[in-house]
C-alpha cells in the first residue's frame, strides 16, 4: 500500500451531520463517531491527491455508502478501491498490441473477429459487459453494448460505449476482447425495450465527455465527466432502475456493485 498522508483535523461535529440528513446513530457509538467518519476521509482524499487520482468527492458522497462498519475499516475500503490505479491500461503503448478494440468511433477494425464464440447470436443492445482484467482505479471494467452493427463487408459487430481514460467513447467487444479482459454478459433484469433504449441513448448523449473518478452517484445529462461503471448506472437509474449492489456495495459505483447487483443477470456464451 502506498503511503498514507495523515492530518490534524477540526472536529466536524454532529450537528454537522444532521444537516446533511444523515443519522447520527449509524455513526455514534461507543467507538464510531462523525469526527472519526471525518478524518478518514481527509485522509482518503490525501492519499488520493499524493498519487494523482482526481477524486472530486465530497464528505457527503464519501458516506454514501457506510454501513456502520469502524471508521479505519471503512477508510481502508477507499484504499483497496483506489490501489494502484493502471492509468496507462487503455494505452496502445502498455496492452501488448491488442488495443484495437478501443475507442473505435463508428467502424471496426478489421483484426476483430467472432469466430470463437457466439457473441452475436448472444448479445443484445443495452447489454452490460464486465471485465475482471481492467480497472483504471476500480478492480473490473463496465461498458454498455449500443448494438450490432453491419461493416462494410457485410458482417456484424458488437459495439459498445465505455468511459476510458481518453473519455466516453464507442469501442467493439470481440473473440479477443472478451479473452483479453475475462468478459462477463449481464443483463438488466426488468428492463424494457423502452428502457434500454433510453439507457443507451443516455450513453450515446455523453460521447465524447471526460473521464473522471470521482466516486460520486452522478445521474444528470449535464454531468461533465464519467467513470465507466458510473456512466452505466446513471443510464439505467434515470429509468428507475438501480442496478447497484443492495445496501450501497463498494465506494461509488463500482464494477463488482453491477456485477453483484440483484437487478443483472449472467448471460451465457460459449464456444462455437
Amino acid at each position: 500500500m502506498l503511503r498514507k498522508s495523515f492530518k490534524k483535523l477540526t472536529c466536524f461535529g454532529l450537528s454537522a451531520v444532521m444537516t446533511m440528513g444523515i443519522s447520527i446513530t449509524a455513526f455514534a457509538s461507543e467507538t464510531q463517531s462523525a469526527d472519526n467518519l471525518q478524518v478518514a476521509y481527509d485522509n482518503v482524499t490525501a492519499h488520493a491527491t499524493e498519487n494523482g487520482i482526481n477524486l472530486d468527492m465530497t464528505f457527503k458522497d464519501f458516506l454514501s455508502s457506510y454501513n456502520g462498519q469502524s471508521a479505519t475499516e471503512y477508510e481502508n475500503y477507499f484504499y483497496e478501491v483506489l490501489s494502484v490505479p493502471d492509468i496507462q491500461i487503455y494505452s496502445s503503448s502498455s496492452s501488448g498490441g491488442n488495443t484495437y478494440y478501443y475507442n473505435t468511433g463508428t467502424t471496426c477494425p478489421s483484426q476483430a473477429t467472432y469466430s470463437k464464440y457466439n457473441l452475436l447470436n448472444v448479445v443484445k443492445k443495452g447489454d452490460i459487459i464486465y471485465e475482471a482484467n481492467g480497472g483504471f482505479g476500480i478492480t473490473g471494467h463496465i461498458a454498455i453494448v449500443e448494438g450490432i452493427y453491419t461493416r462494410s463487408n457485410g458482417t456484424k459487430y458488437i459495439r459498445i460505449i465505455e468511459a476510458i481514460d481518453v473519455g466516453v467513447k464507442r469501442s467493439i467487444l470481440d473473440d479477443t476482447r472478451v479473452d483479453d479482459k475475462a468478459v462477463t454478459i449481464l443483463r438488466v433484469d426488468g428492463a424494457t425495450s423502452t428502457n434500454i433504449n433510453n439507457a443507451v441513448s443516455f450513453c450515446t448523449s455523453q460521447l465524447g465527455k471526460n473521464y473522471k473518478l470521482d466516486l460520486a452517484k452522478d445521474t444528470s445529462k449535464d454531468e461533465k465527466d464519467w467513470y465507466c461503471s458510473e456512466l452505466v448506472w446513471a443510464a439505467y437509474k434515470n429509468e428507475g432502475i438501480d442496478i447497484e449492489v443492495s445496501g450501497n456495495g463498494e465506494p461509488g459505483i463500482t464494477p463488482h456493485d453491477i456485477l453483484n447487483s440483484s437487478k443483472t443477470k449472467t448471460i451465457t456464451y460459449s464456444k462455437r
